[in-house]
């Protein structure tokens, strides 16, 4: 299990009194499996770090879930702008299992940095930048993925980002996280999928 302050002083020292204010505001909270909150709201004000457990965010449009991303140990919870910006969207973290949340309240953590010495503070801002934009990152590829790959592809990149994912989310989850269907998953699974990859 890691906090984000762990995570920091793996590459910078941070001083004592700083780390202690920093971590003063940094709340852990437990979710059970199937807790779920509003990313439209929560997210604006805080940032969320998955210290165990798993993560999904998902979005209703047409009246069906739609899976947006997934989020495992270590890693911070992403959405995009546009979608929490827009209003018209209904937005909700779901967890996945039991799992252990770090909670970074934006507002409080920028006003606690202008109080500290410049270096750490830019380096602190840094690596908590660097860890959301790999989320992003992520979130990029898995566009190009869903306009490039075929379905068994899609399946099999799935799987090598996130090895136990099958183990954590269930098969509607993952179907729509991917653009596909259940059947399709179904039948990539028991290798019956005779699928053609799209032109790229």
């Amino acid at each position: 299990m890691s906090h984000p302050i762990d995570e920091i002083k793996t590459k910078e020292e941070l001083t004592p009194e700083f780390e202690a204010a920093f971590r003063e505001l940094i709340a852990e909270r437990p979710y059970r499996k199937g807790d779920t909150i509003s990313a439209m709201n929560d997210m604006r004000s805080h940032l969320f770090y998955i210290m165990s457990g798993s993560a999904r965010v998902y979005y209703i449009s047409g009246g069906k879930e739609h899976t947006y991303s997934f989020a495992f140990e270590n890693e911070y919870i992403s959405l995009s702008y546009p979608l929490l910006k827009d209003s018209d969207y209904v937005t909700t973290i779901e967890f996945l299992e039991p799992t252990l949340v770090a909670t970074v309240p934006i507002e409080k953590i920028q006003l606690l940095l202008r109080q500290y010495d410049p270096v750490s503070i830019g380096f602190v801002i840094k690596e908590m930048i660097k860890g959301m934009m790999k989320q992003m990152s992520m979130l990029e590829e898995r566009i190009l993925v869903l306009q490039t790959y075929s379905a068994k592809e899609k399946f099999e990149w799935m799987v090598n980002r996130y090895p136990k994912i099958l183990e954590r989310a269930n098969l509607t989850q993952i179907a729509s996280y991917l653009g596909v269907t259940k059947e399709t998953l179904y039948r990539i699974r028991s290798g019956k999928y005779r699928g053609v990859s799209p032109k790229k």
